[in-house]
């Protein structure tokens, strides 16, 4: 909220009166002392010339101001890329209290991303600020998602696959534009972004992309394409994805199985619950016991496979995987997993903070009050942002 002061900023939330004239008329930062409001900073977006809107969008980035969000959006449509790539930069910045882990980036345009991409993921919402995202962003997202320029459409993907699972909590006109440009982008000819798309539609859980996901997936059957459309289609769970997901429980490829242990779950099959106990007992790979257990907690209520989650916070090897399964779960077990803001391990302690920060269920913010007390700093900052999250 901004203050009353003549400038109509809240300079002790984001410090944004500067001495300069630079934004709006490219002068340096020496020339002048007069200061200068959010509105006016912001104007220079809209200036005919690119290199004043690109000062303008670096300002709003370096002050860090959420309602720079909305202006900063407009641009993520702008017709010169060079503005594009920069607002999607700073509404990245914006959103985010740290670095992202960025993918490898494979020459001008695209990054190597694995099958395990909704895993990193669930590890980059940790990242997210406690900021609503508005729909603006969304809207201009999916504009950049049809974008000539394959950078542009890398960067979009980036970011929407980061905000929309938060965002899209909610289904929105904003959160369409954004799946239907994404299934737009299946049919690529550029291979890692196909697949970046095909992942990001299960990361977003959007509906309607079955289809299109299941027609991928029948047509590739093996390979990184099948396996994006797989991970897409176990992201969205949809009840008529069962047949698939039955079909890869012996698959000899650990990736499928476990993308078929999740759909499963997320479809809310119930009948597969014995199955799939069984099978654990001479399932070998710890990435699809993980899933097993994820699946016990969706589909059994099973406490003990909650808790072994939880414990796999503690071991770096499982750290990605977990936080995946119990940002999904926290909706519905925010209060025993909060339970454990008391293990002795602080980077679980600090991790469960995040994720329940995430359940929007404000039953967990007593305890989350507590852990703003630990003895740990990076466990009370975890569950202040957490709380601040809890009250958007």
């Amino acid at each position: 909220m901004r203050s009353n002061n003549k400038h109509g900023l809240g300079i002790r939330d984001w410090g944004f009166v500067l001495a300069v004239l630079y934004v709006v008329l490219g002068f340096s930062r020496a020339s002048t002392a007069q200061k200068y409001t959010f509105d006016e900073v912001a104007s220079g977006l809209k200036h005919k010339d690119a290199g004043t809107r690109l000062r303008a969008i670096q300002i709003l980035k370096d002050a860090d101001y959420g309602e720079a969000a909305v202006p900063i959006a407009a641009a993520v449509a702008d017709l010169d890329d060079r503005v594009q790539l920069a607002a999607i930069d700073a509404e990245r910045s914006l959103f985010t209290t740290r670095v992202v882990p960025r993918r490898k980036r494979i020459g001008l345009v695209v990054e190597v991303r694995t099958v395990a991409g909704g895993d990193a993921a669930a590890t980059g919402q940790l990242a997210l600020k406690a900021r609503n995202v508005p729909p603006e962003l969304l809207s201009s997202l999916a504009v950049a998602l049809r974008d000539n320029n394959p950078r542009v459409r890398a960067e979009a993907m980036n970011l929407a696959a980061l905000l929309a699972p938060f965002a899209c909590a909610r289904e929105s006109e904003p959160c369409s534009q954004i799946g239907n440009a994404l299934i737009d982008n299946i049919n690529l000819r550029e291979a890692v972004l196909r697949r970046v798309a095909m992942q990001a539609l299960g990361q977003l859980r959007y509906p309607n992309a079955v289809q299109a996901l299941s027609d991928q997936f029948s047509y590739h059957q093996k390979g990184p394409d099948a396996m994006a459309a797989l991970e897409g289609l176990a992201g969205i769970g949809h009840p008529i994805s069962v047949s698939i997901f039955e079909g890869l429980l012996g698959d000899s490829n650990a990736d499928a199985r476990r993308f078929a242990v999740i759909g499963l779950a997320r479809a809310g099959h119930r009948d597969a619950l014995g199955k799939l106990q069984d099978l654990g007992q001479t399932e070998r790979s710890d990435s699809v016991l993980l899933a097993m257990h994820y699946a016990n907690v969706k589909l059994g209520d099973i406490d003990a496979s909650l808790k072994q989650l939880v414990t796999g916070l503690d071991n770096p090897s499982q750290r990605s995987l977990v936080l995946g399964y119990l940002l999904d779960l926290s909706s519905a077990k925010a209060v025993a997993i909060a339970e454990s803001l008391t293990d002795p391990s602080p980077d679980v302690r600090r991790l469960v903070a995040d994720i329940v920060g995430f359940s929007r269920n404000p039953a967990v913010i007593p305890a989350l009050e507590a852990a703003t007390k630990d003895s740990d700093p990076d466990v009370a900052a975890a569950a202040q942002q957490a709380i601040e999250r809890l009250k958007l």
